[in-house]
């Protein structure tokens, strides 16, 4: 339990509070009344040691998340607000969804409302209806009543300040336990007056062994703080949530594969109507992607800490298939050995239709592109990214001055020409990106439209006749600097070797390094902090261990000496480019991508440059400029989805 990391992270103007443990693809779970995130505890232990990164939030009103005090701060729109905002500050564009209880209800929101923001879900104990199948000539609360009458749990916690007073003059342990342990198959009743036998008339003197003095201890303090006010709240919007939510009357959920699992003694599944809806149609009806239903026998309302193991093993079995179905995409990727130029380069590629290239930057591989190739080559295109010179699986030349500008495009052009297509699509990101502009200035003729991404026309290649390119960032922002530091031909590869890779490249790839934070510096005799001052041992949600490792991997054996010859060839590019001095872009249409918060983007000029006229003075056919808020360098990694969306639409201007 220790090993289970704890933040706060800004959701929809609240505080929230996250516990979460793991790598690799994200598990989000949502609890229910009265829990937190520590009711799945050992969902978290045992999803993240499979391979999963285990995210539980506090919701809101919920121990050490924000309680805002208005009620109708509540709404399920308020509840799935909440949500999105989370996803997105983890990320990532998808989570598979697990929901209890109320997290179920709010699970179910989230199919209903952004299906899209889910891979799967699986939801505990509450099904879609009676919560979300809108009756639309009666309110949920008014349907409660009438079925159960007014000392229905539901219809008595509707009382501000009431239902409070009455819960706070039971203890708070006994009330929990009360909850918790409750076995109570028929309506749970409160009489007026009294807290009642509640949902469990026979609380045990003794605790479960599922739920150790340790865990009641946990809630207990958490409650006895925050009392229940907040979780109420959610019982109290039901009819507004009824008046909010008309415009989706009789709408299932027919996107998002989804999996049931419910106790055969929880209250719920015994609850009038209910087995009848789950098995005999109606169910499958509102939920056409329902794929499968567990009725857990002898078990209770709170499954997940009661068959704690048992309900750990039905979600992994559920949202493993889809995973694996993931691995399967990056599995279909071809992988081959081309002849270009003189050397032998690695390329790998998916999918048919027009040839869309992708040139990957430092210290990258054809890996970075890994996004792009599923999602492009399932819109109809053929997605091809190399290894380039240097890197990875492609051969790289020892002499230094095989790494020119000259060389680099004629491997592009060799590459091109083996694909048996006259042009194509161009994608470059970092080194890539300068590529791509040199290709687009030699060989317009060999690009249809291309993508660049962090790198703008200038300072690489808007040429200036009076200062070499790397004499013009040594006045700038002297011998430390990356690209000064990286010119001394085995001694970068010393101090880069002093480093160990994971760190290194870890490092770099999370760097939020921006010029108002000083440009990134390497002092002499030491890695310095180059570009990411505060990098931490914890990988970013969009970098897993398994992407991390497959870069190590190829570094290891490759080393740094290939990308680093790239820059060493910044001068000598200065020099064999003088006939083009003056050139801009004019015959290939361009969108340009970058990140709000990229290192190039930010640094001295470049903004002033990209938005004032001087971009488009030097590239009269630039067509659109995308910055990417909150985004940093590696774009195509960090925010993938969203530079595949803004590549396809930009190319698919351009027709088939």
């Amino acid at each position: 339990m220790e090993s289970i990391v704890h933040r706060t992270v800004e959701v929809n103007g609240i505080k929230m509070h996250v516990a979460e443990k793991g790598e690799g693809p994200v598990v989000l779970f949502l609890h229910g009344f009265p829990e937190l995130w520590y009711s799945w505890r050992h969902q978290i232990l045992h999803l993240s040691s499979l391979g999963y990164r285990a995210v539980a939030p506090d919701l809101r009103g919920y121990g050490d998340s924000d309680a805002p005090a208005p009620i109708t701060a509540y709404t399920c729109f308020h509840l799935l607000g909440d949500i999105v905002a989370l996803i997105d500050s983890l990320g990532v564009d998808k989570v598979f969804l697990v929901g209890h209880d109320w997290g179920a209800i709010l699970g179910w929101y989230l199919c209903l409302f952004r299906p899209d923001r889910v891979k799967a879900y699986v939801c505990l104990s509450v099904p879609f209806r009676p919560f979300l199948g809108r009756n639309p000539q009666q309110k949920t609360v008014d349907m409660f009543r009438a079925l159960y009458g007014e000392d229905y749990y539901i219809c008595r916690f509707q009382e501000p300040g009431k239902m409070e007073a009455e819960l706070g003059r039971v203890d708070t342990g006994y009330l929990m336990k009360n909850i918790l342990t409750t076995r109570h198959s028929g309506p749970p009743i409160f009489p007026k007056g009294e807290y009642g036998t509640g949902f469990n008339p026979h609380t045990p003197d003794i605790l479960p062994s599922w739920l150790t003095q340790q865990d009641l201890d946990y809630f207990v303090t958490k409650f006895k703080k925050s009392g229940f006010t907040g979780g109420l709240n959610y019982y109290r919007n039901l009819n507004l949530n009824w008046e909010l939510t008309a415009a989706w009357t009789g709408v299932g959920i027919e996107n998002v594969p989804v999996k049931f699992i419910i106790g055969s003694v929880d209250l719920v599944y015994n609850s009038q109507g209910m087995k009848e809806y789950i098995h005999n149609g109606g169910f499958k009806k509102d939920v056409p992607s329902l794929e499968e239903v567990v009725v857990q026998e002898g078990v209770g309302h709170f499954n997940n800490q009661e068959a704690a193991h048992d309900v750990a093993n039905h979600i992994h079995h559920f949202i493993n298939k889809f995973w694996k179905r993931e691995r399967r995409e990056m599995e279909s990727i071809k992988h081959s050995m081309v002849e270009v130029n003189g050397i032998k380069m690695h390329v790998a590629e998916k999918g048919e239709g027009p040839v869309v290239l992708f040139l990957h930057g430092f210290p990258e591989l054809w890996y970075s592109w890994r996004h792009q190739i599923l999602a492009l080559s399932s819109r109809g295109y053929r997605a091809v990214a190399p290894d380039l010179r240097g890197y990875g699986d492609t051969e790289a030349p020892v002499p230094e001055s095989s790494y020119t500008c000259f060389h680099l495009v004629g491997d592009i052009v060799a590459l091109i020409d083996s694909l048996g297509v006259e042009k194509v699509f161009l994608v470059g990101h970092d080194w890539g990106a300068i590529i791509g502009w040199y290709l687009c200035m030699f060989r317009p003729d060999r690009i249809n439209a291309y993508v660049s991404l962090s790198v703008p026309f200038r300072p690489f290649l808007g040429r200036n006749p009076q200062h070499k390119t790397v004499d013009c960032f040594r006045a700038l922002y002297g011998d430390d600097y990356y690209i000064c530091r990286f010119q001394e031909t085995g001694k970068t590869e010393a101090a880069m070797a002093c480093v160990d890779t994971a760190y290194l490249l870890n490092n770099i790839f999370t760097s939020r390094k921006t010029d108002m934070s000083g440009p990134p510096v390497f002092p002499k005799a030491g890695h310095g902090t180059g570009f990411n001052p505060h990098s931490s041992p914890t990988l970013p949600s969009w970098l897993s261990q398994q992407d991390l490792h497959y870069y190590v991997t190829k570094f290891q054996k490759t080393g740094f000496t290939g990308g680093l010859s790239y820059y060493r060839n910044l001068n000598l590019n200065w020099e064999l480019t003088a006939s083009w001095t003056g050139m801009g872009i004019e015959n290939v249409p361009v969108k340009f991508i970058t990140g709000g918060d990229d290192l190039m983007y930010t640094s001295p000029g470049t903004k002033e440059y990209v938005h004032n006229g001087g971009f488009k003075k030097d590239v009269p056919t630039l067509e659109e400029v995308v910055v990417l808020e909150g985004v940093a360098h590696f774009s195509n990694q960090e925010a993938a989805k969203n530079v595949s969306n803004h590549i396809y639409h930009f190319l698919k201007k351009f027709g088939p």
